[in-house]
């Protein structure tokens, strides 16, 4: 099968699924996640070191561990700001090495267990938080119940060993359509903003052709997600603001 031939069986896949909720409209009522997650952005950006409007955000909890209450910010894989809320402080790299272990990380926050369990020390990163520390602590406060939701979904389908996928990052405001092989005879990536439009950054032009690029673009905004395939705490909300919107229309 030629290259061109397998990507487009794959794409269409997306559109042979008749129950689902249309992807454009579950970025539209969830909007406010990321509009909140922005906020918390610009916090990070204006007391992060290095931190800009190019860097991500990933996870925030409050956690107890081994009798200390600490806010953890994850920004990417590895790179994390831990900040005792008792002490209202960043916790040191000493401290880090000390109180935490790898475990922790997997089970919390994702990260890969790693084989040797040197990966703590020799991988992760402590960030400081240099702005208001207790002002960081009430935004997380304020927002808890929003912040803790999925900020994630991944939608795959295949054919045989070759796949694609559909994702959307709350968190950061983006989203992804990719179509691979396990030999990489397909590799290839679709960049999209979080309302589904093409981000002006695109690097498969070559390999897709623009004119059938745009087509898919186009074609993305009939895309319906299956309920299954949705985080269920992102399709309560997602209910919710459709039921908000049935009563008031009803009013």
């Amino acid at each position: 099968m030629e290259k061109a031939e397998l990507r487009n069986q794959l794409f269409d896949k997306y559109f042979a699924i008749e129950d689902g909720v249309l992807a454009t409209d579950l970025v539209d009522k969830l909007s406010f996640i990321p509009e909140l997650w922005k906020k918390l952005h610009v916090l990070c950006e204006n007391n992060v070191k290095y931190f800009d409007v190019w860097s991500t955000l990933e996870k925030i909890k409050v956690l107890n561990y081994k009798q200390k209450k600490c806010l953890i910010l994850k920004l990417r894989m590895f790179q994390y700001i831990i900040i005792d809320i008792e002490k209202k402080e960043n916790i040191t790299e000493e401290e880090f090495k000390e109180k935490f272990d790898e475990d922790f990380f997997v089970d919390n926050f994702d990260e890969v267990k790693s084989k040797d369990n040197k990966t703590l020390f020799n991988l992760y990163h402590i960030n400081k938080y240099n702005g208001d520390v207790q002002e960081l602590v009430d935004f997380y406060t304020e927002n808890q119940n929003l912040l803790e939701l999925s900020t994630e979904l991944h939608y795959r389908l295949n054919i045989g060993e070759a796949w694609t996928f559909f994702f959307i990052d709350f968190a950061n405001a983006e989203a992804q359509m990719g179509f691979q092989t396990p030999d990489q005879f397909l590799y290839e990536q679709l960049f999209l903003g979080y309302d589904l439009t093409p981000l002006r950054r695109q690097d498969a032009q070559e390999k897709i052709g623009v004119t059938r690029m745009q087509e898919m673009f186009e074609k993305t905004k009939d895309l319906k997600i299956p309920i299954e395939v949705i985080p269920s705490d992102l399709y309560q909300q997602f209910s919710n603001q459709c039921n908000t919107k049935n009563h008031n229309l009803k009013k």
